[in-house]
């Protein structure tokens, strides 16, 4: 059985990142594109498993030359992966760079880091199920992208709760308790009846008693238990403008509770009580929890108040999420001036981020001051290191994306995951802004920007914001390709495998310019991505308008048919006309 990884607390549980180099002349690199991929002692699918492999992850080949076996039709590669060398069945390896250089990296200044990783943090998160603090910790949504209790953010089983009460903070400094905020809570089968925290004598509990008609209505309409009914009438109370839903998990507490413990972590020097008997160490200070703490921090009942209870709050963008809000969060760290790369506030980057990748930027800049300290440190130093023998500079990692406990010094791993796509210097070094002036040279930015005008002009596509626009249904790379004189271009699925030639670009299709500018393609009544425009892209539209699904990025953008700043009805009218042939949608 594979032994279970434990993820570093308060650090990312994201793609793992692994970079070994034996000879930078000689050796190429390989890029894992599945879960769970075996590197095996021959090739074949009956021996030894040496090692597990994930997304994202980079071994070595001294050669591309296929090695035949059994259980791999496709064939066998030779690669090393740190200390273990064995076999991969090629069809999960990409021998693209770029599948690897996703979210922007390699992340060389502060403002790439922030945005690339909020980039991470929506694709992989947020749009995915795990819309709050509390399910990025306890994946107890049935209709996330992934299967419940597993791609869980960190293995702190407080997180949640520490991220809510800065939340809280900022938002009762900011008088932003007063808006109309919604929460979304919880509920398992067969819980206990109460739950508490080892230090505390007696759990804790509310009987406060209905006065509000039209709002018990409400809660009977979304079967919330009588013992979560107290908490929610006083937050009522409180704040009238507040709406609360349940999500029914249809899972049991206590198996839910068992499997967290195995997936969670506490800080022992904080709760020495707290810790499983076993003391059972998993990173540093802190250790598995024991049944009793586990069950606290995953029972929502507990945190139902109003410092907590942002924990339950939609973590998408929306626009009482201001500037001046982030200002607060970040106050008194170092993060409260400017960058010293790209000369941006630090706030107005967190603010760019939330917009552009529909994140709330308070909780990205909450996250970050969580992981990486008020005063800052490592991952965001830029300063030069060695991880397994290879060593990098000029790189940042704002949220410790990919700073798995399971590595020698997990904060140098997340950095080394930043460092995707980067370049040898001629000491073999892998830079980052090391060669370059703390001002960027307009010169050279200004050189890329005309190749790719260049090179969309030479194929007809035009740029609008970070989309690339006027795709004729239909095309595929070749055809756009074909249109190229002498320069070359990259297109890739959303999962980062490249599209084929011949196979239709969709809205939400990479497209990766020589300069390493990179694009997201959305082809305008293609709101679903399989490149057509038809009654399921009608009822994506009418979905969107009821408020029953969100749309993010490239296609939201890709509903904008009636070519409006917005959505709105006037888009589903052009749509439903475009579908009886009664008008064309504009693509450009």
């Amino acid at each position: 059985m594979r032994k279970m990884k434990m993820f570093f607390p308060i650090v990312i549980f994201g793609i793992v990142f692994f970079c070994f180099l034996l000879n930078a002349q000689a050796l190429m690199y390989g890029y894992i594109t599945g879960g769970d991929v075996r590197l095996r002692a021959s090739s074949n699918t009956s021996s030894t498993v040496l090692k597990y492999l994930d997304v994202g992850d980079v071994v070595t080949l001294e050669n591309t030359s296929l090695i035949s076996g059994t259980g791999c039709s496709e064939g066998w590669y030779r690669v090393k992966s740190g200390s273990s060398e064995g076999y991969i069945c090629s069809k999960y390896v990409s021998l693209t760079s770029t599948y690897v250089a996703s979210y922007q990296r390699p992340w060389t200044s502060p403002k790439k880091a922030i945005l690339g990783g909020a980039e991470f943090i929506s694709e992989g998160y947020i749009s995915a199920g795990q819309f709050t603090s509390y399910l990025k910790k306890f994946n107890v949504n049935p209709n996330s992208k992934y299967s419940v209790n597993n791609h869980q953010y960190m293995a702190n089983l407080s997180a949640p709760c520490s991220e809510a009460y800065n939340t809280y903070r900022s938002y009762r400094d900011n008088g932003l308790l007063t808006l109309p905020l919604h929460f979304t809570i919880p509920i398992f089968n067969n819980m206990p009846e109460t739950t508490k925290h080892p230090t505390d004598s007696s759990p804790k509990t509310n009987n406060t008693a209905a006065t509000d008609a039209a709002f018990e209505s409400l809660l009977s309409k979304e079967e919330f238990p009588e013992s979560y009914k107290g908490w929610l009438r006083d937050l009522h109370k409180l704040h009238p403008n507040w709406t609360f839903s349940s999500l029914k998990t249809n899972l049991d507490f206590n198996s839910t509770a068992l499997i967290q413990q195995a997936v969670g972590s506490i800080e022992k020097s904080s709760c020495p009580s707290c810790v499983d008997k076993r003391n059972q160490r998993t990173e540093g200070n802190w250790y598995i929890a024991n049944i009793e703490t586990v069950e606290y921090f995953l029972d929502p009942r507990n945190f139902l108040d109003e410092d907590s209870i942002l924990m339950f709050e939609d973590l998408s963008y929306n626009e009482h999420q201001t500037e001046a809000v982030v200002k607060s969060v970040l106050a008194g760290t170092f993060m409260s001036g400017t960058d010293s790369i790209d000369h941006l506030s630090y706030s107005s980057i967190f603010m760019e981020a939330g917009k552009t990748y529909n994140v709330s930027p308070v909780y990205l800049a909450a996250l970050s001051k969580q992981e990486v300290g008020a005063n800052g440190g490592t991952a965001t130093s830029g300063n030069r290191f060695t991880y397994e023998g290879i060593t990098y500079e000029g790189f940042y990692n704002f949220y410790n994306i990919g700073a798995n406990s399971s590595a020698s010094n997990p904060v140098l791993k997340g950095l080394v995951y930043a460092s995707a796509g980067a370049g040898v210097n001629s000491e073999g070094v892998y830079v980052g802004n090391i060669t370059q002036s703390s001002t960027p040279n307009p010169k050279e930015e200004n050189q890329g920007a005309v190749q790719v005008a260049t090179q969309l002009s030479q194929m007809g596509l035009n740029e609008k914001d970070k989309f690339i626009t006027n795709i004729t249904l239909g095309s595929t790379p070749s055809t756009l390709k074909s249109k190229l004189s002498g320069s070359s271009v990259s297109f890739y699925k959303e999962n980062g495998s490249p599209l084929g030639d011949t196979e239709k670009i969709t809205t939400g299709t990479k497209i990766v310019f020589a300069s390493g500018a990179s694009y997201s393609a959305v082809i305008y009544g293609d709101l679903n991505g399989d490149g057509n425009i038809n009654s399921a892209d009608l009822l994506k539209m009418r979905q969107y308008l009821l408020g029953q699904i969100k749309l993010q990025d490239a296609y939201f953008e890709s509903a904008k048919v009636a070519n409006l700043s917005t959505v709105n009805s006037a888009d589903l009218l052009r749509l439903r006309q475009y579908l009886l042939g009664i008008k064309n949608i504009n693509q450009a």
